[in-house]
């Protein structure tokens, strides 16, 4: 049966490849988002609402009718830490009140595996986080706890935290390293690589997501793809794959936990989890038994696929006008990465 979906935040990335599998499958979606429609709204016929999230009329107004909201809109660690308090928090605590009102049946929230990470206290300051990334952390754990509160026990409930997803049509901060490869220069591998870091093609979320927005489960599920390897296996798979001559060049622990250590202090705009979880060597991995088994799903691309093809859909753009216009701006961080290994190279 076909359903009504409000998703937030959908005017990006996460927003075309959901609202496609949606449409697909006969569902009726409208978006509600800050940035201007995109031209991808009209062809796949959504209902496109321009406005800010904490605006409690402007969101009533999008929720009315809808049967389904997808919370994925958020402010991400870049932003003052203030803003992320009121985004991450205050914003989904407003449209958990207003789908209660407004007689949403259902809503599913887009998380983060962050929040699985423990607090970093401050080296100095012991009440004040360590970084923006260790606040967002906090705003993610508390808009997760928001979910659970009894004001909303008739409302069906569920949260989702994808692994770091990739595919055609974005590739924010991996442009960088896109780029890199199709110019056949040093990509830089933090750490030893041989840690596993479990990515996502956006088009296998897409698939659970939809699944979810039908089923009646409740509670947190994990995406992440299936068949992985270590990040040096998996960048050496894309090296390979695009043929441009470039090469990994692995920076060492030491000086990749400095590095992250004085961005944190610092306190610039932080790097990935994936860098973190390379510098320090550990794996990252979720558990999608869950989701398998109550959901059917299954994704159906590797690590290595998922790059493989949002690097192609990124040279192609580039190939076809020396740019890729719905790529995220680069943080400033990963610029500063790039600057290092091309120093020491």
């Amino acid at each position: 049966m076909s359903v009504r979906v409000l998703i937030t935040g959908g005017a990006g990335f996460l927003g075309i490849h959901l609202s496609r599998e949606l449409r697909a499958f006969g569902d009726e979606v409208r978006i509600l988002d800050v940035a201007e429609a995109p031209p991808w709204v009209g062809a796949l016929g959504i209902d496109y609402r321009r406005g800010d999230l904490c605006d409690r009329a402007g969101l009533s107004d999008a929720l009315g009718g809808a049967d389904v909201l997808v919370h994925a809109a958020f402010a991400s660690p870049d932003r003052p830490p203030a803003d992320v308090r009121a985004i991450n928090v205050e914003g989904t605590r407003l449209v958990f009140e207003r789908s209660v009102a407004l007689g949403v049946c259902r809503v599913v929230l887009i998380s983060s595996t962050i929040v699985r990470h423990p607090p970093r206290p401050h080296p100095l300051l012991a009440h004040a986080p360590l970084s923006r990334l260790d606040a967002y952390r906090a705003a993610r754990v508390a808009a997760e706890e928001l979910t659970r509160e009894p004001a909303w026990k008739n409302l069906s409930r569920a949260v989702v935290r994808p692994k770091t997803f990739i595919g055609p049509e974005r590739v924010g901060a991996f442009a960088i390293l896109f780029d890199r490869i199709r110019r056949g220069l040093t990509v830089p591998v933090l750490g030893t690589g041989h840690n596993r870091y479990q990515l996502l093609d956006v088009r296998d979320m897409a698939d659970g997501l939809r699944r979810l927005i039908h089923a009646d489960a409740q509670g947190t599920f994990e995406f992440g793809a299936s068949d992985y390897s270590t990040v040096t296996d998996d960048l050496q798979a894309l090296v390979d794959h695009a043929g441009t001559g470039a090469r990994l060049r692995h920076v060492s622990p030491a000086l990749s936990r400095a590095l992250l250590r004085t961005i944190e202090l610092a306190a610039l705009p932080p790097l990935s989890e994936w860098h973190h979880a390379s510098a320090r060597g550990e794996d990252s991995i979720v558990d999608t038994s869950r989701a398998e088994r109550e959901l059917g799903w299954r994704p159906a691309r590797s690590n290595r696929a998922a790059l493989c093809d949002a690097y192609d859909w990124y040279r192609d753009r580039m190939k076809a006008g020396g740019e890729a216009p719905t790529t995220h701006p680069v943080p400033r961080a990963h610029r500063a990465l790039q600057r290092l290994v091309d120093l020491l190279r």
